[in-house]
């Protein structure tokens, strides 16, 4: 089964598209958690335990375990086997390197965490991309158009604009690559899936960040999107009935 064919499968399941972000800052850990590498994996199992039947796919970004150090790193480790097989991960490493380093990357992260997909900082070219794809039944979200404000700085460069060529890119290799598109950004996922209607498309930015469900789901895109909520998640006050709510509001 390869990792679109697992996202359709688990969508059917849970019927939606969420997915829990576990970007776990050490520093806002409820109080019953050590501010620790142990206490963010307590707060991590205690997250999956709440929402492991509703989340659609779980994300985890590196930085919140590379900053703890060798103990982060080991935490990400005990995380990621903590998520049950049929259920999707992604590891949001936003990794851009070529040749060795960019095969190294894709070792670390497909073979020694077993993550199903990794997300991509594309812009040194396909030879930054074409390593994660020599991996069977691997996928890889290409950045495609962020929330920042500074994305102005490169992202709409040039006609077209230069995301829409990360769009091209994706789509010569739609089975193993797709996309990630802002939720503050949301207008640009009908232009980004017309121009790689097969790739998956993952939407970050909903609530901390300002973006709104309501914008992504009348995307024309909808069926391919998978959406990210993660601090308006994990650091509610009710981690399980926030994401339910999110939950009904993604159904797609």
């Amino acid at each position: 089964m390869n990792f679109i064919e697992k996202v359709e499968r688990r969508k059917k399941e849970v019927g939606n598209a969420l997915v829990v972000g576990l970007d776990t800052n050490v520093e806002r850990l409820p109080e019953r958690f050590s501010k620790d590498a142990e206490g963010v994996y307590e707060f991590n199992r205690y997250i999956i335990e709440s929402t492991k039947d509703v989340a659609c796919a779980y994300k985890m970004n590196s930085a919140f375990y590379e900053m703890l150090g060798p103990n982060g790193m080991k935490v990400l480790l005990k995380t990621r086997e903590l998520i049950e097989e049929d259920i999707p991960t992604i590891y949001d490493a936003k990794r851009g390197d070529i040749s060795s380093t960019a095969k190294a990357y894709a070792k670390a992260a497909f073979e020694f965490y077993s993550f199903d997909s990794i997300t991509i900082s594309p812009y040194m070219g396909s030879d930054a991309v074409e390593p994660f794809l020599e991996y069977e039944n691997k996928y890889a979200f290409l950045v495609c158009l962020s929330s920042n404000p500074s994305a102005v700085d490169f992202e709409y460069h040039g006609t077209p604009p230069l995301y829409l060529d990360v769009a091209v890119l994706a789509s010569n290799h739609a089975e193993k690559c797709g996309l990630v598109v802002g939720a503050t950004v949301s207008k640009a996922l009908d232009e980004v899936h017309e121009v790689s209607p097969k790739s998956l498309i993952l939407v970050p930015g909903i609530g901390a960040q300002g973006g709104k469900t309501e914008d992504v789901v009348r995307s024309s895109a909808r069926e391919k999107l998978l959406i990210n909520v993660s601090r308006g998640i994990i650091f509610s006050e009710n981690p399980r009935e926030t994401a339910l709510n999110y939950a009904k509001s993604l159904r797609i």
